[in-house]
């Protein structure tokens, strides 16, 4: 009896163990396959961009444009609305217009808000090629978002902090001193990497 119990138990250990490893397979190659998606997406919405570009500049910090709509570029039936430029991580990354899981899988997206009202808050998934290195990320370093049609918005991030997913009003709560929002989730899901920015 106590043989059996004891194979049982190893056969158990056996099982959790290959389920473990077939679960991290798989998000080493979703995380693969994100970032090559992501990499043809941003070469195709840089060379519209390019296309789009205009004399216009971003308006000074704290010269809200309200009512405005964002430009967007459709590719792949999808909506972008620039693109977002993180130099410390080497990282330039193409912007969704919108938020969902399937769209998350793809590239960053915006959650809320828009850069003409000094509010916008972006998440990605914690993938290495997204937002994974915003935990290590100091003060100080630069993010540039550069829009649909050519106009760049320079930040400074100001500070890192760590929320629970279900503080979604401290997340968007508009602070004086946050004109740019980025988050994503810690490995494990409990706790959310959040990031500040200050346009200059």
């Amino acid at each position: 009896m106590k043989k059996r119990r004891g194979s049982i138990m190893i056969a158990l250990g056996v099982l959790l163990i290959l389920g473990a490893l077939g679960l991290a397979g798989y998000n080493v190659l979703d995380a693969r396959r994100a970032a090559q998606d992501a990499d043809l997406v941003q070469v195709r919405l840089e060379q519209q961009i390019e296309r789009n570009k205009t004399a216009k500049t971003a308006p000074l910090p704290g010269q809200q444009r309200l009512g405005d709509e964002m430009p967007v570029e459709e590719i792949d039936g999808r909506r972008y609305i620039g693109t977002i430029e993180i130099p410390a991580l080497n990282k330039k990354l193409p912007v969704l217009e919108d938020w969902s899981y399937a769209n998350l899988k793809i590239s960053p997206c915006r959650y809320s808000g828009s850069y003409y009202t000094d509010d916008m808050v972006l998440c990605a998934h914690n993938y290495a090629s997204h937002f994974n290195g915003l935990r290590w990320i100091d003060p100080g370093e630069e993010v540039i978002f550069t829009t649909a049609d050519g106009v760049e918005y320079r930040y400074i991030i100001t500070y890192r902090e760590t929320l629970f997913p279900t503080e979604v009003e401290r997340l968007l709560a508009a602070e004086q001193d946050c004109d740019l929002t980025l988050f994503t989730c810690y490995i494990g899901g409990r706790t959310r990497c959040v990031v500040r920015c200050v346009r200059v």
